[in-house]
């Protein structure tokens, strides 16, 4: 009997003294957190907020995504010499491509149980995106006769509503230019 109830109080113990370690470490986050928001008020009684009217950048990114939502938007796009610095004139596109590592659904999702499990979550074709890093980006090409073919690129690219003057470009450009 008294080794049953040593062993349960060395268990018990040693419940308290995880507890404790994974208490003081989200106690030292929750202070650490405390503290920002300490500070972060402290600087808003002192100095304020900014006083905003015209809510201008925000109008402005509106608009880009607005703009960007024309599917018979059409643009050009270049790719960056290596060796001259200059654009390389690839054509017309439909709109300014997509990031490659953009994905339609969230990569993880977090499930709230005892533990915070995040979970990564596969795209609608099945693949895991998450943690990808590319600058790769999508466009939607268009050829003379208006076809449209989606292609890959891994070079820096430019996509402009606007052609980007001859003296800046390098290569090949057509006579319709």
């Amino acid at each position: 009997m008294k080794m049953k109830k040593r062993m349960i109080a060395i268990i018990l113990l040693a419940v308290l003294c995880i507890g404790c370690l994974t208490g003081c470490s989200d106690s030292s986050s929750y202070r650490d957190k405390q503290y920002s928001e300490e500070m972060k008020e402290q600087i808003a009684n002192a100095i304020g907020y900014p006083d905003l009217v015209n809510f201008f950048e925000y109008a402005q990114l509106k608009e880009i995504y607005e703009l960007r939502d024309d599917p018979n938007l059409i643009c050009y796009w270049y790719t960056k010499c290596e060796y001259t610095g200059k654009w390389v004139y690839e054509g017309k596109c439909i709109g300014y491509g997509i990031p490659y590592s953009a994905s339609i659904t969230s990569p993880d999702k977090v499930y709230y149980n005892s533990s915070g499990t995040v979970v990564s979550q596969a795209e609608p074709n099945g693949i895991y995106t998450n943690g990808l890093t590319t600058s790769a980006t999508w466009i939607l090409t268009v050829d003379e006769k208006g076809n449209i073919t989606p292609d890959y690129v891994e070079q820096p690219i430019r996509v402009t509503q606007n052609k980007i003057p001859a003296e800046r470009c390098d290569g090949f450009l057509p006579n319709d230019y």
